[in-house]
Parts: structure tokens; sequence; C-alpha cells
């Protein structure tokens, strides 16, 4: 039985601080820094992925987690191959990004067990990693787009019905009918409506969040077992089956 006592680092952390670098530097008119800043925090947070991949590849193998030995440890050890690995991956999404958006999406599927294999094979180069995980994700892309559904789509279905209810509710009265005591209470309901729909679907996702990530760690172990991740540069970056 797998346990869900997992080291989790909210996404939404990384880009409020990116936001924030963003932000204070040009209220002081400082763009270049503000860039300078984000592209930094960006590139840096970029091991995280590696790091929970890490710690959810142990939680699905049920072995023991060590905070020292899985987040100080692989840091110390495997540091620098994650950051490479990260900033080829990112580059090569925004390249592929550069002609539409769906190609972008389909490399990320595409380069996801990245991190797995490096953590599982560390003498391979970050490069050779992001092949072998193109090379294992053929045929399993809409596999894995359909997991991660499961744990995405509740929280945002639940955001969106409670956005649509507001948008029915007020479009439904007149502007009248809020100029009274009747309007208020009536916004403030829906106000309050609206509120307990966003802290849920923030909670849902929170709670979510650990469990894809087990999962994910899971469908690398099933399509691991199929073909080991033996680099195949005989298979063109544009010849891949969904």
């Amino acid at each position: 039985m797998i346990t869900y006592g997992s080291i989790f680092v909210p996404p939404i952390l990384i880009y409020v601080i990116m936001l924030a670098a963003l932000i204070i530097p040009i209220m002081n008119e400082s763009i270049f820094w503000a860039i300078t800043l984000v592209l930094i925090i960006s590139l840096v947070a970029g091991i995280i992925p590696f790091l929970i991949a890490s710690i959810h590849l142990k939680l699905a193998r049920n072995k023991a987690l060590n905070f020292k030995e899985n987040v100080t440890g692989e840091i110390r050890n495997n540091g620098i191959r994650y950051f490479l690995g990260s900033l080829l991956m990112q580059i090569y999404i925004f390249l592929w990004a550069l002609l539409f958006t769906i190609p972008g999406m389909i490399k990320q599927y595409s380069y996801s067990m990245t991190p797995y294999i490096m953590k599982d094979d560390e003498a391979i180069s970050p490069n050779n990693a992001i092949t072998a995980s193109r090379k294992m994700m053929d045929g399993h892309k809409v596999s894995l787009f359909l997991l991660h559904l499961r744990y995405v789509l509740p929280p945002f279905l639940l955001y969106l019905s409670s956005l649509i209810i507001i948008v029915i509710v007020l479009s439904l009265f007149p502007e009248s009918t809020f100029d009274g005591g009747a309007g208020v209470g009536l916004v403030i309901i829906t106000g309050l409506l609206f509120a307990i729909a966003i802290i849920a679907s923030i909670i849902i996702a929170i709670r979510n969040m650990p469990r894809l990530n087990v999962a994910n760690a899971l469908f690398y172990e099933d399509i691991r077992g199929e073909s080991h991740y033996a680099v195949d540069e005989s298979l063109p970056e544009w010849e891949e089956e969904f």
C-alpha cells in the first residue's frame, strides 16, 4: 500500500515568487533585472520536478523517505544534472511551441519521463535521458494525458461550474435588483458561494497533487517494464506515435 506522506511543493508558490520578481523591479523601472530574475528563478525552480520525481518514485516502490537523502542529497549529487536536464527540456519545448501551442504540449508529455530516467540512471546524460523519454513515451502520451485528467479535472470543473453559475445569476437579474437590501443579500450569498467553491477547488487540487505525482511514478514503472530506456537515435524527432 502506498502512503502519501510525501513532500509537496505547490507549483503556485513558484509562480508567486516569479511574479514578485517581475513586478518589484518593474516598479523600480528596471525591466532588465526583472527579466533576469524571472529567468534565474525559473531555471532554478526547474529542478523541483526532478526532486519530486525522485521522492514519489520511492513512494511508488514502497521505500522509506528521508529528507536529507531525497532533497539535500539529491541536490548535492545530481543538482547540476537536473538543472541541465530541466534547461534542455525547457529549450526543446519552447522551440516546439514556437510552431504552435499543441506541439509544445505534446513534447511536454514526450519528455515527461526524463526526471525518472535520470534518477534511475545517474550515468545517463540529460540529452540522452530526454531522447530515452521520447522513445519510452511513444504510444503512451494519450494514456498519461487521460491519467492527468482524472486528477486535474475535478477542481477545474468545480471552479468552472461556480463561475458559470455566477454569470447566470447575474444575467438573470436586472441591475435594479441589486439596488435594495435584497440585492445586497443576493450579492453576498453569491459571493460566499463562489468563495467556497474556489477554496474547495484549491483544497481538492492540493489533495490530488501528491497522488498525481505518485501516479506519474507508477506510470513510469509500468511503461519502463515494457522496454528498458535504451537510447535509440534512429527514432527521428518528428516520427512519434501517440
